[in-house]
């Protein structure tokens, strides 16, 4: 059977970590098994959720930086070719398979973006797992929303959206980021317009250097200085918009890793991306379940449930899930549905009376 998988991509800081544990928490309440796969040399820690495959197993930026004397950006470029040039990442991606069968695949790479603007190793491992498992793979580029704040930075992410939809050559969904803070940056346009990312010739004037406290006075130097940088700047803008614009390829997802609707609605877009079967011909029942019970677990830990509670505002429907599952959790071990991890990787254990139930940081 064929290999279903996402791959994220995005800078350092865009919520590519969170965004694999809120999709690995969705899957498993949907009853789809997943495996998250760390493609992340120097990753520090474990994550927020459990690592079916973690290449520092094979090869850590650490060790690469004392072995071979290199710098860090240097000893993650030579853990990539490392990794390319081995087949031990084939070997650890097939004892994933259970009768033939693979879980949903979710692999958490590095932020750095030489990785795919200058370097092709990435690119030849993805490849590579196409090639052998005939894997079928979206890609999701992450951008923060934060950068929507910065005119210029929002155009510069936008063309780094654009190169990575060139270079890796998979199919593709652009992810804005943390939605849930827009509220905090000042907008130059509304959410709508950042998101569609159309007629981006429209956020050029916006672009260019913020008057700094005292105000130059006319005349000045300094005024002059900035006013030319400015002219300079806003041309370079308009000619990146100008390209973007030319591909018409870019647009912006927008994403909530708090909210079960807006995870849902990128797992149905991620599953329309690579044909998974379970996303095509899932019926709207099994989704809205799992959207409710992604509601119901917010925060990573199984929520208190009290029916005689003022704050309880769930419907008739929810509150037969938060039944269900406080029955679940109730049960022995052997009869729990629920899989996070692959299934080699060693089981989410709250520990006490949450022994079993699922957790980000287990």
């Amino acid at each position: 059977m064929s290999l279903f998988g996402c791959v994220v991509v995005g800078p350092p800081g865009a919520g590519k970590s969170t965004m694999c544990a809120g999709l690995c928490r969705y899957h498993a309440l949907s009853k789809r098994p997943v495996a998250l796969v760390n493609l992340d040399p120097a990753c520090e820690g474990e994550g927020l959720t459990t690592f079916a495959i973690d290449v520092r197993d094979f090869c850590s930026v650490d060790r690469a930086m004392a072995e071979q004397g290199l710098g860090a950006n240097g000893a993650l470029l030579f853990c990539m070719k490392e990794l390319e040039q081995s087949t031990w990442l084939r070997d650890e991606v097939e004892k994933l398979a259970v009768d033939e069968c693979f879980p949903y695949v979710i692999f958490d790479l590095p932020g750095q973006t030489e990785l795919f603007t200058h370097d092709g190793s990435l690119r030849r491992i993805l490849d590579d797992l196409k090639r052998t498992f005939d894997a079928r793979l979206v890609a999701a580029h992450l951008v923060d929303v934060a950068h929507c704040g910065v005119p210029s930075h929002y155009v510069a992410a936008c063309l780094l959206s654009l190169t990575a939809m060139l270079r890796l050559e998979l199919p593709h969904i652009n992810v804005l980021s943390k939605v849930d803070l827009a509220d905090r940056y000042e907008l130059a346009m509304n959410l709508e317009f950042f998101k569609d990312a159309r007629e981006l010739h429209r956020i050029v004037p916006f672009c260019g250097v913020r008057p700094r406290a005292p105000e130059p006075v006319a005349g000045d130097a300094a005024a002059g200085d900035a006013a030319r940088y400015n002219e300079r700047l806003q041309k370079l803008t308009g000619r990146i918009c100008e390209l973007v614009d030319d591909f018409g390829l870019v647009c912006y997802q927008p994403l909530d890793v708090s909210d079960g609707d807006s995870v849902a609605r990128l797992v149905r877009m991620l599953d329309k991306a690579n044909g998974h079967p379970a996303g095509v011909h899932a019926p709207a029942a099994l989704v809205e379940d799992a959207t409710d019970l992604f509601l119901l677990h917010k925060g990573g830990r199984p929520m208190p449930w009290d029916p005689e509670s003022d704050d309880a505002k769930l419907d008739d429907r929810v509150r037969a899930f938060a039944d269900a599952d406080e029955a679940a959790r109730a049960a022995p071990p052997r009869d729990r549905t629920y899989r996070t991890h692959a299934p080699r990787a060693p089981a989410a254990s709250g520990g006490g009376e949450e022994d079993g139930a699922f957790s980000w940081y287990s």
